[in-house]
Formats: C-alpha cells, sequence, structure tokens
C-alpha cells in the first residue's frame, strides 16, 4: 500500500501561519509518508522543532521559492 505524499503550499502566507499550518499537517502524517512544504523564504524556526520532534527533513532553494520535504526519521 502506497501512502501519498502531502503537499503544503504556504507561499503568500505572513508568519506565524506557515509554521502552525506545518505543525498542522504533521500532527497528521502517517509513518510513511512525507510531507512538502513550499514556502518563500527558508523556515530556520522550523528546523529546531522538526529535530526535536524526530523528523528528517531536506530544504531545496528553487529560486522563486523554497522546497522543504519532512519525513518522520
Amino acid at each position: 500500500m502506497t501512502h501519498p505524499e502531502v503537499i503544503l503550499d504556504v507561499r503568500g502566507l505572513p508568519a506565524p501561519e506557515p509554521l502552525e499550518h506545518c505543525l498542522e499537517a504533521l500532527a497528521g502524517l502517517e509513518r510513511e509518508q512525507s510531507l512538502t512544504m513550499l514556502i518563500d523564504r527558508e523556515p530556520f524556526p522550523l528546523y529546531a522543532i522538526l529535530d526535536r520532534h524526530g523528523f528528517r527533513h531536506r530544504c531545496t532553494d528553487c529560486g522563486t521559492h523554497f522546497q522543504l520535504v519532512i519525513n518522520k526519521a
């Protein structure tokens, strides 16, 4: 059984809404799913939260936005 990737596009939202939406999405993430967040700026405050809760993450600068892929460790 495949687990679809969850896409969260928070581009254009003011802080702290992207962080709030991300945390809500992570709470519902299944073990095999990944969350891909599209955001206007690199979410530095989120990294410590992800590390503290055991999530792996990889951020890519796409030129016009950042793409952050998050998985449960």
